[in-house]
C-alpha cells in the first residue's frame, strides 16, 4: 500500500535532520533510523566527482538491501542521512520511496557548523589553513581521528574543475567553506528533487518549523500517533544542538552580530541560494523577519521625540545650518527616518520637505499634525523601496545606526539624491573600524550599529559620489562626545 512506502529524511548537515528523525521515530506505526551504516560518505563525493563506477550496484548492496530487509507490512520504515544527495533519483526508481527534504537558513547552518567544529569535533574541512579556536574537546576529537579515516569530512563537497571558486579554495576561511557546503548541498538536493514526481517528496523549513507542519509530514508519510504537544516540546529542546549535546550555549556569533566583512564573505558564496530558497530578497538581504516591529508599535508621543531631538540638538543644528547655507543650494530635502519630524519641519518650512518612516503610527501623526502644503509624509522602507522623486538633499540623523544594512542605506540615499547626502550617527565615532559592526537586538527588532568611516567612504565612492567627507561632530554629551558625520556630493545624472 502507498502509505507503507519507505521514506528518507535528507538535508545538509546542521539543518535539523536529527531532530526531525527523532520526532518521526515517535510514531506508533513507524521507525526512523538515524544515519544507519553504510551511509555512502565516500560514495556521495565520488559520485559527484565522476569516480563512482557502478552507482546502482553501490546502492543495491548498501541502502537498498538495508531498506528491503528492514521493511515490515505493518510499519513504515524511514532513515536519515545527509549523504544521499546525488542518489535521490536512483533511490526513487528502485524503491519508490518518499523524501522529506529539510532546509534551513544558510547563515544559521554556517554558525552551527562553526560551533560544531570549534566546540565538538574540529574536523570540518580539515584542509582549511586556519584550524580555528578549538576547545579541548574538539582538539581531542580531531586528534583521535586521522584525516585519511575521516569519511564524514571527505563526504563534504569540494569545488569541481571549472568552478571559479576552485582557484581560491585553499585560501578560503572555514566560514566560506561552510557557506559553499550549504549552498552546494542544497543545489544537489534541489536538482535531484526536480526530477521526481511532485507527490514523491515534501520539504520543510527548519529555521522556523512548527509542530503542525511536522504532523502534516507524518500524514504524508503514513505515520500515526504523532502528538502535537510532544512535537512542540521536542522542537523547543533543540535536539542535537550544542546545548543538547554538551550543555553549553552557542558561542559562534549569530548572523545578526556579523560585521560587514563576514556578511560579504558569506553572501558572495551563498547569496544566490539564499535568494532561491527565500531566506532573503534583493535589497533586504540582512533584514530579520520582524525588523522594526518595536519602532512601528512604539507610541512614544511628541514629548519622547522632542526629548530625543534635544538630546542631540548640537548635531541637529549642525545639519540644519549646513542644509540651509546658500552655498549648498538645497531647495528640496527628504528625511530618512523622520519620526515625528521634530525640528525639521520648522527648519525647512520654505522648502520641499518629505519625511519617511517605517512606522505607520508616526506617519499618520505627521499627516494629522504637520500641515505645511510644501511638505509630505511617506511610510516606506527607504532602504529597499525606490522613491518617486529625487531631492537636492537626502539626510538621515541617527537612523543608519539602527538599519539592517548600512551600505544598502547609503546606496539608497545616493539613488534618491540630486546633489547631496548628509548622515549623522548617534552611536559615536569609530575611525579604527575597517568594517561596520552590527549588533541585532531582538527586544527592539533593530540593529545597533557602529559605522566604519573607511568602509562608508569606499561604498560612497563606488556609488559615484565625490567630495566625500566623513568626520566627527560634537554631540554635546559626556558619554558620547562625538558622532560620525557623512557629507557627500552626488553627481548629476540625466
Amino acid at each position: 500500500m502507498s502509505h507503507r512506502k519507505p521514506y528518507f529524511v535528507v538535508s545538509c548537515a546542521r539543518s535539523g535532520s536529527t531532530s526531525l528523525t527523532k520526532i518521526l521515530d515517535s510514531a506508533t506505526n513507524g521507525d526512523c533510523v538515524l544515519e544507519p551504516q553504510p551511509n555512502l560518505n565516500r560514495e556521495t563525493r565520488d559520485m559527484r566527482e565522476g569516480r563512482l563506477a557502478d552507482p546502482d550496484g553501490t546502492l543495491e548492496s548498501s541502502v537498498v538491501k538495508r531498506v528491503l530487509t528492514a521493511q515490515r507490512p505493518d510499519r513504515v520504515y524511514g532513515e536519515k542521512n545527509v549523504t544521499y544527495g546525488p542518489f535521490l533519483d536512483r533511490l526513487h526508481r528502485r524503491l519508490d520511496p518518499r523524501f522529506v527534504y529539510i532546509r534551513r537558513d544558510g547563515r544559521d547552518v554556517v554558525r552551527s557548523l562553526m560551533d560544531w567544529h570549534e566546540r565538538m569535533f574540529g574536523t570540518i574541512y580539515r584542509e582549511c589553513s586556519d584550524p580555528g579556536d578549538l576547545s579541548p574537546r574538539a582538539l581531542q576529537s580531531a586528534g583521535a581521528l586521522p584525516v585519511h579515516e575521516d569519511t564524514s569530512d571527505y563526504s563534504r563537497p569540494r569545488p569541481l574543475p571549472g568552478e571559479a571558486i576552485a582557484l581560491e579554495w585553499e585560501d578560503l576561511s572555514r566560514e566560506e567553506m561552510c557557506a559553499y557546503y550549504w549552498a552546494t548541498a542544497n543545489r544537489i538536493y534541489r536538482d535531484q528533487l526536480a526530477r521526481l514526481p511532485a507527490d514523491a517528496w515534501v520539504e520543510i523549513d527548519y529555521t522556523r518549523a512548527s509542530a503542525d507542519e511536522i504532523v502534516e509530514i507524518g500524514t504524508f508519510l503514513g505515520l500515526e500517533g504523532l502528538d502535537r504537544d510532544a512535537i512542540a516540546e521536542m522542537l523547543d529542546r533543540r535536539i542535537n544542538s550544542i546545548g543538547d549535546r554538551i550543555g553549553e550555549d552557542d558561542r559562534y556569533p549569530h548572523w545578526g552580530q556579523w560585521d560587514s566583512g563576514r556578511r560579504d564573505r558569506f553572501w558572495r558564496i551563498a547569496g544566490p541560494m539564499m535568494l532561491e530558497l527565500g531566506y532573503a530578497r534583493e535589497g533586504r538581504e540582512w533584514c530579520p523577519p520582524h525588523y522594526g516591529r518595536w519602532w512601528k508599535n512604539h507610541d512614544g508621543g511628541l514629548d519622547w521625540y522632542e526629548w530625543m531631538f534635544e538630546g542631540r540638538e548640537p548635531v541637529h543644528r549642525d545639519l540644519i545650518a549646513w542644509a540651509t547655507a546658500p552655498a549648498n543650494r538645497v531647495e528640496s530635502v527628504v528625511d530618512f527616518g523622520c519620526g515625528l519630524e521634530v525640528g525639521y519641519t520648522d527648519a525647512f518650512a520654505e522648502k520641499r520637505y518629505v519625511g519617511i518612516d517605517i512606522s505607520h503610527r508616526n506617519v499618520d501623526w505627521c499627516r494629522r499634525n504637520r500641515k505645511n502644503p510644501k511638505h509630505a509624509h511617506w511610510c516606506a522602507d527607504f532602504v529597499e523601496e525606490p522613491l518617486p522623486e529625487k531631492f537636492d538633499l537626502v539626510f538621515s540623523s541617527g537612523t543608519i545606526d539602527n538599519t539592517y544594512d548600512i551600505d544598502a542605506c547609503l546606496r539608497a540615499m545616493v539613488r534618491a539624491s540630486k546633489k547631496w547626502i548628509h548622515v549623522t550617527c548617534y552611536r559615536g565615532w569609530f575611525p579604527e573600524l575597517d568594517e561596520h559592526r552590527y549588533s541585532y537586538a531582538p527586544q527592539h527588532d533593530c540593529f545597533y550599529n557602529d559605522l566604519s568611516p573607511k568602509r562608508a567612504a569606499r561604498t560612497l565612492r563606488e556609488a559615484g559620489c565625490t567630495d566625500v567627507r566623513i568626520d566627527r561632530v560634537a554631540s554635546g554629551k559626556d558619554d558620547i562626545p562625538f558622532e560620525t558625520r557623512i557629507i557627500a556630493r552626488v553627481p548629476h545624472r540625466s
